[in-house]
């Protein structure tokens, strides 16, 4: 079996597989840490308070971050370092597992397509989940690699926010999560979006710069977005120019290409110890240079604050 082929740190493995009759089952490893979902929101008749205390426990930033880290990993190995590339199709939080190491392990690959490295896209029946699928994907059944790159992009934005997309609750500032998180960003104020339980121990210029990936990520146009090989890369601390990114992808509107602007923003990470109470101290490394979960399938494509860093405010998206 293909899934068989398919080893990463970041990928769950399957051991096995039994057919009896009508009966047919995977056998993967255990995870015991269960899915990222369960740790992250607020499950129905959960007290809020009872909630932020959990994520303020298991899910501190050093921890949101290495989860972050290691699902990009994990996609690009299945992007470009597997036997054949995978589009895994549904990258969501309770897709993604965490070991008894906490080591995030992307699963549950029973949408995922084989992608022939020599196209750029296929058309395909729409299959995910609502408020992770790309809109090019959702409006036109284009797939791509890219729509994985957007469905990590609003993984990151859940994980710095603390908040599920689609269950986001619209107000007057914004319709969606990713709206909430770009107005923010325009305005320089991307620390507002921070989940509170994370103010004791978030690195500030971290937690911007994921806003920043994410909303990369979630550009309206695929052509827009990073590669998964460009997001490990920035990821590992190594200093990146990053392009503004424009409006994110939100569903029921046009997307149209656009050039990149001539403004940017270039981090050289280091580990800090910042506290949130005065983020601006973090801009001595931190450069400036310029629903419910419910899985949704259609048969027609074609139809505690605190300011961010001064210098970011100044420069301002398997089956074959």
């Amino acid at each position: 079996m293909l899934l068989s082929r398919v080893q990463h740190r970041n990928v769950v493995n399957l051991y096995g597989y039994c057919a009896h009759a009508e009966e047919r089952l995977l056998v993967y490893e255990y995870v015991p840490n269960e899915s990222l979902d369960k740790l992250l929101f607020s499950h129905r008749g959960e007290d809020e308070s009872e909630a932020g205390r959990r994520r303020a426990v298991l899910l501190d930033w050093k921890r949101r971050y290495e989860v972050i880290v290691g699902v990009a990993r994990g996609l690009l190995y299945l992007h470009e370092d597997a036997h054949t590339p995978i589009v895994h199709r549904d990258i969501k939080a309770s897709n993604i597992l965490l070991d008894d190491r906490w080591v995030p392990k992307i699963a549950d690959f029973g949408m995922a397509r084989l992608f022939p490295e020599d196209l750029t896209h296929v058309n395909t029946r729409v299959a995910g989940t609502n408020g992770y699928m790309a809109p090019e994907y959702v409006m036109h059944g284009s797939l791509s690699t890219k729509a994985d790159v957007f469905s990590f992009g609003v993984v990151v934005l859940e994980l710095v926010s603390g908040q599920k997309n689609s269950s986001f609750v619209p107000n007057q500032e914004a319709q969606s999560l990713l709206e909430w998180a770009w107005k923010l960003f325009k305005k320089g104020r991307s620390l507002e979006m921070m989940d509170p339980t994370l103010r004791s121990t978030a690195v500030p210029e971290q937690v911007a710069m994921c806003v920043h990936i994410g909303l990369l990520c979630t550009q309206s146009d695929p052509k827009l977005r990073p590669d998964m090989k460009r997001v490990v890369v920035i990821l590992s601390k190594k200093p990146s120019t990053l392009e503004e990114p424009i409006r994110p992808g939100i569903l029921g509107s046009r997307y149209r290409r656009r050039p990149y602007g001539p403004r940017g923003s270039s981090y050289s990470l280091g580990e800090s110890s910042l506290g949130m109470t005065s983020a601006s101290n973090a801009s001595s490394t931190y450069a400036s240079t310029s629903n419910a979960n419910n899985t949704a399938t259609t048969s027609n494509p074609t139809t505690a604050r605190s300011q961010t860093p001064r210098s970011y405010q100044e420069q301002h998206s398997i089956q074959q």
